[in-house]
């Protein structure tokens, strides 16, 4: 009877120590899942993080573009006006102004 408790003591070893081997392969192949279901997000994340910056940096140089067009138009006026010794008329300014974007727009 001691060796058939020895038997049966092994067999319940050994099937024990199957069922925990197929636990912990099981454990990685879910691990190694998740971690692959992460990186993805981790990566469409930075893809999103990056689009927006993008596109925050091309608001703000059209922005910058328009504040420069609108300083240089002033500046051509102001100059124009102080060269020729005479003040502007507002159509003359704006005519000046517009001629002077459109300038800029070309280049």
């Amino acid at each position: 009877e001691l060796a058939k408790a020895q038997v049966k003591a092994q067999d319940i070893l050994t099937q024990a120590s199957q069922q925990a081997t197929k636990a912990i392969e099981e454990a990685r192949a879910a691990a190694a899942k998740v971690q692959e279901q992460e990186t993805r997000k981790a990566v469409v994340m930075a893809n999103d993080i990056i689009a927006k910056a993008r596109q925050a940096s091309e608001a703000e140089l059209v922005r910058m573009k328009a504040e420069l067009r609108k300083e240089v138009g002033r500046l051509v006026v102001a100059t124009s006006a102080k060269v020729t010794g005479n003040i502007l008329t507002a159509e003359q300014q704006t005519r000046l102004a517009e001629d002077t974007n459109k300038q800029l727009a070309a280049n």
